[in-house]
């Protein structure tokens, strides 16, 4: 595991992968919390779901190390547009690792 940077350098780091071609979306939310796009709402013929959690450790300005958790819905049109989101985010967000992956829903 590397050493976590600090807070400096944390402001300019890198952000999560932005999404080639994909649009945040949800499945399965409570009726009560506002719904993103969904696949039956989505225009494309095919809809993969893709779901990335991981974390980029850092430490503040206190010198406590702090998580960057992330946990991302984004829809994508191709397979392969969902997995190159998911690798680019894994790149930077592993550290402690989460949950990643991609799921044709249409």
């Amino acid at each position: 595991m590397s050493s976590p940077v600090r807070a400096a350098d944390y402001a300019a780091g890198p952000a999560l992968a932005a999404p080639e071609g994909g649009v945040a979306c949800s499945i399965g939310q409570p009726f009560w919390i506002p719904s993103g796009p969904t696949a039956e709402t989505l225009p494309w013929p095919s809809v993969y779901y893709g779901h990335f959690s991981g974390g980029r450790p850092y430490v503040d300005a206190f010198g406590r190390t702090i998580v960057d958790w992330r946990d991302e819905h984004v829809c994508f049109p191709t397979s392969a547009q969902c997995r190159a989101w998911v690798k680019a985010s894994y790149r930077t967000y592993h550290q402690p690792e989460g949950y990643r992956g991609c799921l044709l829903l249409r």
